[in-house]
């Protein structure tokens, strides 16, 4: 198939049935229960006994290796819960003070985990008016769904739903919404919050190891200083949506959006004139852009894309808790930990297990696999919506040129390329002097940064689905702050350096380029381990919960002594 050409082929190698036409509703439901969504309409192709057999003999492999390391896991085990008995307060949580910046599921699930855990001084910044983040009207692009279920995107000890079939499956962004503002009520978090509040610039001082910050008032341009904090946490991991520049990008008469910009107002207006599109991406953002589009009835868009991404098949990762599935979960442990060997192992055994789709010609690259997951109804949607395999590189006057020379008239390009975590956006200074995050630069456990060690990243610390994640964030800006003895910058600068997995500050590694998500997430634990930080029982524990139980608590770092802190004493020191 030629560069820029419509694809013709986009479903040939997916040996799918014939099946009837359906009627496909116009508007998406707002909340979608694991049982309606869907009947997999794929076959399974005539290699599928083979791959059973090899995923088969890799699980085997894999706990054959397990048992033969328990004696030293059980060893470590044993020795990380007589350590944690040796843990003292060297400071008391409560004399803490903390700055979250973002007011979405994150920066919620964190200020609640904080006053469970006795952090009573957090100031949380919002600069919208309103709690929700990526769910917010702001953020939320026209057509968002959530990812996975509901069991994996709740926040901890506040399920969804109680009913499983609904807490099992898919809701929209503006459900996603609402069910945050009934957290934020439920646990009173919403009037600690100071909204309308934009953090420009944060002043690191090595002599009190505290930042304080320049926050704006977005209603009036005023600016206040706020702190010091002994740690400001960036709770933000898609509020940004970077625009690729292109030669030409001027003398473009249309309009360009990042789906963090298409709102159901931008989405009204491309319908109502009738305008030529262009969605450039192959993700998951991109998958909901091209459905609204198509659900809507709307034809008039060119969606083009380096190649067809690899997705995971909702039914199949995010389960029913079967007894079949549960065997399949067992195998997909091993599935996911072999990926952080080869990743084009990892992909061989995916689609042997039967985890992945795509709705191109399959292949393994794993740099195009960034997480998503599609349910049966909408891979049979993606089957019949045209796609062109090119690489835009320059604008016309009224359309964008591929790397081919094709030209696809246009009057909007959205794209849907990934998102950022903005905290580049913020102005550094260090003891007076101006400072530069460096993007490539690892943090301290995945967390810290070792050169201005008041900033750290909650969301850099991708440790499992949803909100849950951020009461590992909470934790460990604890253990760090008032357990663990004080770290020097070049002490955490060395123990960073020596992390494997190449996260960055900046791009969450779910939407790392030329490198396999699920890899470095793997990677990721790998150095959490190592470093102290995750149990290695906590792991297996929470991995056999979500891949294999259907269901998800918090992954428990268990870095806080069991011990409360203690006040000082009267006329002690402090």
């Amino acid at each position: 198939m030629a560069e820029g050409e419509i694809s013709q082929q986009a479903t040939a190698d997916l040996e799918l049935p014939e099946v009837p036409p359906e009627v496909t509703p116009e508007v998406t439901p707002e909340v979608t229960p694991f049982s309606k969504l869907g009947t997999p309409v794929e076959r399974w192709p005539w290699w599928a006994p083979a791959g059973w057999l090899l995923v088969a003999v890799t699980s085997l492999v894999f706990y054959a290796i397990l048992l033969v390391l328990s004696p030293l896991l059980l060893a470590a085990i044993i020795g990380r819960r007589l350590w944690r008995r040796t843990l003292r307060y060297r400071r008391s949580p409560a004399d803490l003070r903390i700055a979250v910046i973002g007011a979405g599921w994150t920066g919620l699930q964190c200020m609640q985990r904080f006053r469970e855990i006795g952090v009573e001084q957090v100031d949380v910044f919002e600069r919208y008016e309103d709690i929700g983040g990526t769910w917010s009207p702001h953020l939320r692009y026209h057509g968002l769904q959530i990812h996975g279920s509901m069991t994996v995107t709740s926040f901890d000890g506040f399920p969804y739903s109680e009913d499983r079939d609904v807490q099992g499956g898919k809701v929209m962004g503006a459900e996603v919404e609402r069910y945050i503002h009934r957290f934020a009520e439920a646990r009173d978090l919403s009037s600690r919050c100071q909204f309308n509040s934009t953090v420009e610039s944060l002043s690191y001082t090595s002599e009190g190891r505290t930042a304080t910050l320049s926050v704006a008032d977005t209603r009036t341009g005023e600016t206040r200083t706020a702190g010091p904090y002994d740690l400001v946490i960036w709770a933000s991991m898609a509020a940004f949506g970077p625009i690729p520049h292109l030669a030409g990008a001027e003398e473009f008469r249309g309009k360009q959006l990042h789906t963090v910009s298409y709102s159901d107002a931008e989405f009204d207006d491309i319908v109502r004139q009738e305008k030529r599109v262009v969605l450039i991406g192959g993700g998951k953002a991109a998958c909901d852009v091209a459905l609204g589009l198509r659900r809507a009835g709307y034809d008039n868009f060119t969606w083009v894309m380096r190649k067809p991404y690899l997705f995971y098949k909702f039914e199949v990762l995010l389960h029913d808790a079967s007894p079949m599935n549960k065997v399949r979960g067992l195998t997909y442990l091993s599935t996911v930990l072999f990926t952080g060997v080869s990743r084009r192992v990892g992909a061989i055994l995916h689609w042997s297990s039967g985890h992945l789709h795509t709705y191109g010609r399959r292949h393994t690259d794993f740099t195009h696999f960034h997480g998503g997951v599609l349910c049966a109804t909408q891979r049979r949607e993606l089957r019949d919506v045209p796609y062109t395999i090119g690489n835009p590189v320059r604008f016309e006057e009224h359309a964008v040129v591929l790397e081919d020379g094709a030209e696809l008239a246009a009057d909007v390009v959205i794209w849907a390329t990934g998102n950022n975590s903005g905290i580049d956006t913020l102005r550094l200074t260090k003891d007076g002097e101006p400072f530069t995050l460096d993007p490539k630069a690892k943090l301290y456990n995945h967390f810290i940064v070792p050169d201005l060690p008041a900033l750290a990243s909650s969301t850099a610390l991708w440790t499992t689905f949803g909100p849950m994640r951020a009461t590992n964030a909470a934790d460990l800006a604890v253990y760090h702050l008032a357990v663990r003895a004080e770290r020097s910058q070049r002490q955490m600068q060395r123990a960073a350096k020596r992390q494997i997995s190449k996260n960055s500050i900046q791009r969450s590694f779910i939407w790392a380029q030329n490198a396999c998500w699920l890899q470095l997430w793997v990677h990721f634990h790998i150095d959490l381990v190592l470093q102290g930080i995750t149990p290695v029982e906590a792991f297996f524990k929470h991995a056999l919960e979500v891949f294999v139980l259907g269901k998800e608590t918090p992954l428990r770092f268990n870095l806080l002594p069991s011990t409360p802190a203690r006040a000082p004493a009267p006329g002690a020191e402090t």
